[in-house]
């Protein structure tokens, strides 16, 4: 088995180095030459004009201003959905734990998505997707676990009189 990776590594080593050094310089003075064209041709870019920079500063603009209508509606969804949630479980006359847990669920779900629209970076779309599964996670368990097993019968602590008898 190890002679096979082995062997499978080199052959791809081999490959790899024959493919990159099919272009390569032979030479020292045809590397300088080589370096000095590109770096002629990386210093024509052309300037951008003022018009170019300002379009997109427009783009930038519209769309931060786009982000922040949707972050709002995200909200406004939120507690409208909060406020049916609770109503609901109030009209049902639904235990606090349950209450909590409906509660719990629509506010983890509202506060993941707007930290998802608001999100700059890829960071920070992982940090909220994994806060979004434990924090579900610790909900939808603890309902199951609490409905799934018998009610645990608990017993009142003996004084010390009691239990010297």
């Amino acid at each position: 088995m190890k002679c096979t990776l082995i062997g499978v590594a080199t052959a791809s080593l081999l490959l790899a180095a024959v493919s990159f050094g099919e272009n390569a310089p032979t030479t020292l003075s045809e590397l300088e030459r080589q370096v000095a064209s590109d770096a002629a041709k990386v210093g024509q870019a052309e300037p951008r004009s003022q018009e170019t920079i300002a379009d997109y500063s427009r783009y930038r603009m519209e769309e931060e201003a786009n982000r922040r209508i949707l972050a709002l509606s995200v909200m406004g969804m939120g507690l409208l959905s909060l406020f049916l949630v609770l109503v609901y479980l109030k009209g049902r006359e639904s235990p606090p734990e349950t209450i909590v847990n409906g509660s719990g669920l629509v506010l983890v779900v509202f506060a993941t998505l707007l930290v998802v629209i608001l999100a700059k970076a890829e960071q920070q779309l992982t940090a909220s997707t994994g806060i979004l599964g434990a924090l579900a996670g610790y909900l939808f368990g603890r309902s199951t676990k609490d409905s799934g097993e018998p009610a645990a019968t608990t017993r009142p602590a003996l004084s010390a009189k009691q239990s010297a008898n």
